[in-house]
């Protein structure tokens, strides 16, 4: 099965690159949205690079075209003025290619990104924001503050003090000589090789310069450099916070081989210990557009993933515009996911929530895509609502998006705006019985609540599941909404999502004695399709204003498209309307009155009504890409 999807994929990622060449993403008319950056805060003075001035920031955004012809940014200082940024490096579709960083987020959301220096300026709040086509974009928050910037470059030296002058040799060595809250640019210095990688790579272990998120720690590639770490632990921390890992090629496996039926073969990279993962989170800290897979010819398998984060070290937390990619094989571990947040601290700490937004899996074979699960004695708790949200998942061994706990998680979860696109794939398999296909835990979004696991409301909304599971699977909740385990302390609103199926699975669906939880799904105005029709096609009681039509979606790799005539359009439903408790949807509608509403490519929502799924814009009502040049042959 796997070796289907895998010549499927290959097909797939052929026909996306000439789409992206020839085909760019649709223009909307909407003003330009700026969606996230990496640094949040930094000096305006001391980059020494001959162009800028402070420090070199990156936005990632939509509908700012992919160069920036008359466009401009700016910089609102804290004494109100605005300020043309020092300089602008480049302007361009956040496709992955230099200069930009790894990160393919023009292929799943249509991203560009633009990297910057800030201006000169007094310290304080400032604002960075764009200029398009006579409309000005939304405001990305930005501090000026003291702090020093350094530099890593080829024919630097470690024990140099790492100026533009005099730079360091490697980031391994960079992290662990400069004080805290200070910004490091590796230019085209890779840490670790792929011919003989070692156990770590980057490991920053210095608690004296541990950061703040008033003064975070960051390293990040200067513009034109795609540093890489290969590492069976590419990028860890040890007790300090305040990281920033930005714009890293990152490549993390513990085997090095697999054999002829995809299982991890030969010994690991280091045994003390087996783990491995390509970015460890920090508290207060932010994972941004970094590009993440096994190093090549490897399979990750343990019990960690290629994003991880655990005890407190988690905490506000920011993970944004991550590419994952081929990470795991068929044999990876059951334990080991895509990525992996958990607690499992001894001291049950009551951690700040992170956050999952903008993110692209692809092609994962390791379990589950965004998880978040603990269990233990020592799970501690979430602060406040954890936010997953404008995900593009494609692709996924296990469930695309998975909550979990076996003791006591009390925060509300709100699931919005993802696509999700042939997730819940077999995971676990042995590679050589093709009927062992039970270890997947399949589905679309899963929650698993063991005992007195999870409790919280869960608002999930406008996210569309495009198939959910294989004709081959037949254990777990097979469902595109899931549950396992036999907790039952959650509250679900299931609300203007999109379930679409080429096979006869059940909608909504329980694995292992999680029976008891199918009574504890609300909602409305949701789009429940099955291509086969048939007997099987059963809508959820509680949906009485459900639509069984088809979505008339069209799927391109992971791009989504919708037929101006779908029913996607103007049959939702309002979160003041919809059918829960009133008490559930006051306390959402209070945590998310600060975020526009926006669909997976940036347009904002409009009207009392609105939309079902992620995407609120037709093919037909976009603007037409332009003709594709006659003078290019492909072979």
């Amino acid at each position: 099965m796997y070796l289907l999807m895998l010549i499927k994929k290959v097909a797939i990622s052929g026909l996306l690159f000439l789409s992206l060449t020839l085909f760019p993403f649709h223009a909307s008319a909407s003003a330009p949205f700026l969606a996230f950056s990496d640094l949040r805060n930094g000096p305006s003075s001391g980059l020494d690079d001959g162009q800028g001035s402070g420090v070199i920031v990156t936005l990632w955004g939509q509908g700012l075209g992919n160069s920036q012809g008359d466009s401009n940014v700016y910089f609102r200082s804290s004494s109100g003025d605005i300020l043309d940024v020092a300089h602008v490096y480049y302007w361009k579709a956040a496709d992955g290619q230099l200069p930009s960083g790894p990160a393919n987020l023009y292929e799943s959301h249509g991203m560009q990104e633009i990297a910057l220096s800030i201006p000169a300026s007094a310290d304080g709040d400032g604002e960075l924001f764009v200029e398009v086509d006579g409309q000005e974009s939304n405001r990305l928050p930005f501090t000026v503050r003291q702090g020093g910037i350094y530099h890593v470059k080829a024919g630097g030296k470690d024990g140099a003090n790492g100026s533009w002058q005099e730079p360091f040799a490697t980031a391994a060595f960079a992290v662990n000589a400069v004080p805290a809250g200070s910004t490091i640019y590796v230019h085209g210095v890779d840490t670790g090789s792929f011919n003989s990688p070692s156990a770590r790579a980057i490991y920053w272990n210095n608690g004296d310069a541990s950061s703040t998120q008033d003064a975070q720690f960051a390293v990040t590639a200067y513009p034109g450099y795609q540093p890489k770490a290969i590492a069976q632990r590419a990028i860890e921390s040890y007790r300090t916070e305040g990281w920033v890992v930005s714009k890293y090629d990152v490549y993390a496996s513990n085997y090095l081989s697999v054999d002829s039926n995809g299982q991890p073969a030969g010994g690991v990279i280091s045994n003390v210990p087996r783990a491995t993962y390509g970015i460890q989170t920090s508290r207060n800290g932010r994972v941004v557009g970094n590009r993440i897979g096994d190093i090549p010819g490897g399979c990750a398998s343990q019990a960690q993933g290629a994003i991880l984060g655990n005890k407190d070290w988690i905490g506000n937390n920011k993970i944004y515009g991550n590419e994952i990619y081929d990470y795991g094989c068929e044999g990876s571990n059951k334990l080991h996911h895509t990525t992996y947040l958990s607690i499992r601290a001894n001291d049950n700490p009551i951690v700040e929530p992170w956050e999952w937004a903008y993110n692209y899996l692809h092609g994962n074979h390791a379990k589950f895509g965004i998880h978040n699960y603990d269990e233990g004695t020592g799970c501690g708790d979430i602060s406040g609502p954890l936010r997953i949200h404008h995900n593009v998942i494609v692709e996924q061994g296990g469930a695309g998006i998975s909550i979990g706990s076996t003791c006591g998680w009390s925060m509300d979860v709100f699931i919005e705006d993802n696509v999700l696109i042939d997730v819940g794939l077999p995971a676990g398999w042995d590679g050589v019985d093709s009927s062992d296909l039970t270890a997947a835990e399949s589905g679309g979004i899963a929650l698993r609540d063991g005992g007195n696991g999870l409790y919280g409301d869960y608002i999930i909304r406008n996210n569309l599941v495009y198939n959910w599971a294989t004709p081959e699977q037949s254990r777990g909740g097979l469902g595109c909404l899931s549950f396992n385990a036999d907790g039952d302390n959650i509250d679900v609103v299931w609300m203007n999502n999109i379930c679409y199926s080429d096979y006869s699975f059940p909608f909504v669906d329980s694995g292992f004695r999680a029976e008891n939880k199918l009574d504890n799904v609300q909602g409305s105005n949701n789009i429940w399709y099955l291509a086969t029709g048939g007997s099987d096609y059963s809508v959820p009681g509680w949906d009485n204003s459900a639509v069984k039509a088809d979505p008339l979606l069209t799927i391109s790799g992971s791009k989504v498209e919708v037929a101006s005539q779908s029913p996607v359009f103007g049959n939702g439903v309002s979160a003041q309307n919809v059918n829960a408790p009133s008490s559930m949807m006051t306390q959402y509608l209070r945590t998310s009155d600060q975020f526009v509403d926006r669909d997976i490519y940036g347009r904002v929502r409009t009207g009392s009504g609105t939309d079902i799924g992620p995407v609120t814009e037709s093919l037909d009502n976009a603007v037409a890409a332009p003709n594709p040049p006659t003078s290019i042959l492909v072979e």
